[in-house]
């Protein structure tokens, strides 16, 4: 019994702790990513702050340049360049999808919800990086919080239509994405012109 309840305790440990990453132990996959090996540690512990940790190492980790300061703000900018490249890959599998999809009403009604709602986050790219570059941490905000909802809307489309939705891993992962954004933009970045 004694050994039961020490397996107990360490499964517990590593299963409720917050994923504390050490360079050189952590490797997930997820899809076709996996994750190096060694992670920077000014990364690591920003993506731990995130609501959805691995994925911002996921998203994140692949547009590092050698010499990019690891910061709040800098890996926000880099969120926004990861989440205009998805959504361009989800505005392109939905459209696919709605022209094989093309007798079913239910089904193109939930895809051209999808297609204006990505193409609406793909809009916004330019004002989310004024914000940015403006320090308007209030506009970053609407911008992101209106983008995670159109994830959300999307998703809902097709559960309205009692239709399974062939695109949710993808929404998924978006979602986490912009919602990571927002987690960057509220906890860790402080502009100077606070609005």
């Amino acid at each position: 019994m004694k050994h039961l309840i020490s397996i107990l305790v360490f499964f517990l440990f590593f299963t409720t702790s917050s994923i504390a990453l050490t360079p050189s132990s952590y490797n997930v996959r997820q899809g076709d990513q996996t994750l190096p090996a060694v992670i920077d540690p000014k990364l690591q512990q920003i993506c731990d702050k995130t609501d959805n940790p691995v994925e911002c190492l996921i998203t994140t980790i692949p547009f590092l340049r050698k010499k990019v300061a690891i910061n709040p703000l800098s890996i926000l900018d880099i969120e926004v360049e990861a989440i205009d490249i998805k959504t361009k890959e989800a505005l392109d599998k939905a459209s696919k999808l709605l022209l094989s999809s093309s007798n079913s009403k239910p089904l193109t009604k939930c895809f051209n919800i999808c297609i204006n709602n990505y193409k609406s986050i793909l809009e916004s790219k330019h004002r989310i990086l004024d914000a940015i570059s403006l320090g308007d941490d209030k506009q970053l905000r609407v911008e992101l919080s209106s983008n995670v909802d159109k994830i959300y809307h999307c998703e809902d489309a097709f559960e309205e239509a009692s239709v399974e939705s062939p695109i949710t891993e993808v929404n998924s992962l978006l979602g986490k994405m912009i919602t990571n954004s927002l987690t960057i933009t509220i906890d860790m970045v402080h502009f100077n012109n606070k609005n």
